[in-house]
């Protein structure tokens, strides 16, 4: 079974090569459209290229999308400091260490061995 495999692999290589040394014009034609499917994929403006570059504005698209957002609560903080004392004082306090005349800090000295 094997030498019959081995023979019809042969007559099928020996027809192929027969018809392409007599019909050149279909070998330049194949050539013609494994070349420009190589480009097609693996070019410039290929389809690998295509996908990059779909996957990068996407990421991009996310990104401007978390900065809208955190411009957009900035915006909303400014608006609120301004217009509100509680929001100030809150602020002051927390963020410098602020007391009002009269009031005591306590600091609580956490073990952090146990």
């Amino acid at each position: 079974m094997s030498e019959q495999q081995e023979e019809s692999k042969d007559s099928l290589l020996k027809k192929t090569a027969r018809f392409f040394k007599y019909n050149k014009m279909a070998l330049i034609f194949l050539f013609i459209i494994i070349a420009h499917s190589g480009l097609a994929i693996f070019g410039s403006k290929g389809f690998l290229t295509r996908m990059k570059l779909d996957s990068t504005r996407k990421q991009l698209e996310k990104q401007l999308q978390d900065e809208t957002k955190k411009g957009e609560d900035l915006k909303k903080e400014i608006n609120e400091i301004n217009t509100s004392d509680k929001k100030i004082e809150k602020i002051a306090r927390e963020k410098y260490g602020m007391t009002k005349d009269g009031e005591k800090i306590i600091k609580i000295k956490v073990d952090s061995t146990k």
